[in-house]
């Protein structure tokens, strides 16, 4: 099972992840695409339980997001050196339900 730690970075302000197992390329994309922004987190919600079984795609700052009916797959958009990472839907929304969480309890 995906397990995630979240703490704030009290220098700069900014939400740090980690993620076990390593996934480096998630906790990039929450760290940047996501980050203080419950809003966000929202709306890729509400257009995931919209979908009807469609895939969604959202294109962020650095990175595509890709959820299938039962994969993530998450894009750089700017590094073609790096590849694409995928993963159960469930391991997503795990950390984002953690990241929502995380964010309403840090005010």
């Amino acid at each position: 099972m995906i397990e995630v730690t979240l703490h704030r970075d009290m220098k700069s302000g900014l939400v740090k992840a980690r993620i076990s197992p390593a996934n480096r390329l998630l906790e990039e994309f929450f760290e940047t695409e996501i980050q203080n922004d419950a809003a966000v987190i929202h709306y890729l919600s509400s257009r995931a339980a919209d979908a009807d079984g469609y895939d969604v795609e959202v294109t962020g700052n650095a990175f595509n997001l890709t959820l299938t009916a039962d994969q993530y797959v998450i894009s750089p958009l700017f590094d073609p050196e790096r590849a694409s990472q995928e993963g159960p839907r469930s391991d997503f929304f795990f950390i984002l339900d953690k990241w929502q969480e995380f964010l309403s309890g840090d005010s």
